[in-house]
């Protein structure tokens, strides 16, 4: 589920929403609530945010609107169709895992808005007296901010040992894409051949995993090619200077074999803290509290999300010492075998062949102004991704302001102001 908690939550004005935004309505509470008549629209529902097809708010009550629920609760709609209800599905099996971690699903459904629009929507508890650590992360001392990490990599290794062929995985799955019979009679063979998640797709096999891959790369005409060759499969940018990679069929069988639970978008934003003492002159101390947004989700190599950690530095992660500390104290996690390195090499070809056709797109300039500002660079070492120049000084913190300004700079150079 989507809980971009990083923007500022608002109460509810209908004026002062866009008419192309999906907000709620009447209609689509009385329909996730029924019989719960002390849910306002202006008193109770704070939008946190919403686009034109999503749309997150919390919803907060003296009273708990049906019997199980919590006073505080944080409602995600969509109208994309059935992605919702396996994220919803996804984020109960991190629960059932980590339950002090991961919010409840208490509901998942559909229902139409009052102008007749279909949507999704679940249902979670809102995590109370919690701030996302992006909030503090540059506030905190290395030994607080290696705690941090240590946290979130404890939470992983757990979510890791779920076992995607057992029994009680393939029921938590069922009608979503990961167990779908097409008249088997057994359910699980789907589980125990799927790759990916709601937001990338799902494929059978690591081959059609890699053509999602390119796909999701989104360009008219693609800059990478994968072509069957005589032991496997070739992945070739159409920019020579950014190479190649081949994957041999045993590379192949091999990936499939190490699919395991990835969140794949563990970014301070996503991480909600509590604070735990705040001894007088000293700073407060915080512990894990939850782990939330589960859109990008689902079963996937490692080496899947540990490349996906360098493609958006600098764009869905602006801090490098959180990213640094995440690959240094994940890197356990990555098998040494060679394969891993190819699937993370795959992930660089396509992400590089993408941006140097992209050059007038605001973020891929953004993400290089950014990666000049920290002179950061790539390592020849491709597991240890981005690392500081040698010589180097940090730069100070990079504040929303800098944002602002970095992103000013862009659209100006761009012509767009």
């Amino acid at each position: 589920m989507s809980l971009l908690l990083r923007q500022p939550s608002f109460t509810y004005q209908m004026a002062s929403v866009e008419q192309r935004d999906l907000v709620p309505d009447e209609k689509i509470l009385s329909a996730i609530f029924p019989g719960a008549t002390d849910i306002k629209l202006t008193s109770c529902c704070n939008i946190i945010s919403n686009t034109f097809d999503t749309c997150t708010f919390s919803i907060h009550l003296e009273i708990a609107p049906l019997s199980g629920y919590p006073k505080d609760l944080l409602v995600r709609l969509e109208t994309s169709g059935s992605r919702l209800a396996t994220v919803a599905a996804l984020q109960r099996l991190g629960h059932a895992q980590l339950p002090n971690l991961i919010p409840s699903v208490l509901d998942v459904g559909t229902t139409t808005t009052a102008d007749g629009t279909p949507v999704e929507y679940s249902v979670t508890a809102y995590c109370t007296g919690t701030i996302t650590l992006e909030d503090v992360w540059d506030t905190l001392g290395q030994p607080h901010q290696l705690e941090s990490v240590d946290s979130v990599v404890h939470a992983m290794e757990k979510l890791q040992k779920l076992d995607r062929n057992s029994e009680d995985v393939s029921r938590s799955l069922t009608g979503t894409p990961y167990v779908l019979n097409n008249g088997a009679s057994d359910c699980m063979q789907s589980v125990r051949t799927s790759i990916g998640g709601p937001k990338l797709g799902y494929f059978p096999d690591v081959k059609q995993f890699l053509g999602g891959i390119l796909r999701a790369s989104n360009l008219k005409s693609p800059n990478c090619t994968l072509s069957e060759i005589d032991d496997g499969i070739v992945l070739v940018s159409a920019f020579e200077d950014i190479g190649r990679v081949e994957f041999t069929r045993s590379d192949l069988d091999n990936l499939q074999h190490h699919v395991v639970f990835c969140h794949n978008d563990l970014e301070p934003r996503n991480i909600l803290v509590r604070e735990i003492s705040s001894a007088e002159g000293k700073s407060p101390q915080y512990e894990l509290a939850a782990i939330i947004d589960w859109e990008m989700a689902g079963f996937f190599p490692f080496a899947y999300e540990y490349g996906l950690k360098d493609t958006v530095l600098g764009s869905s992660n602006l801090s490098f010492s959180w990213y640094s500390l995440f690959k240094e104290r994940t890197s356990h996690l990555l098998p040494r075998a060679e394969y891993h390195t190819k699937l993370i090499k795959a992930l660089k070809i396509v992400d590089e062949s993408k941006k140097r056709s992209m050059t007038r797109n605001v973020g891929i300039r953004f993400q290089a102004k950014w990666v000049g500002r920290e002179d950061v660079e790539k390592s020849l070492d491709l597991r240890r991704g981005w690392v500081r120049k040698a010589g180097a000084k940090p730069p100070g913190r990079f504040t929303k302001a800098d944002q602002a300004n970095l992103e000013l700079e862009v659209l100006k150079e761009l012509g767009y102001l």
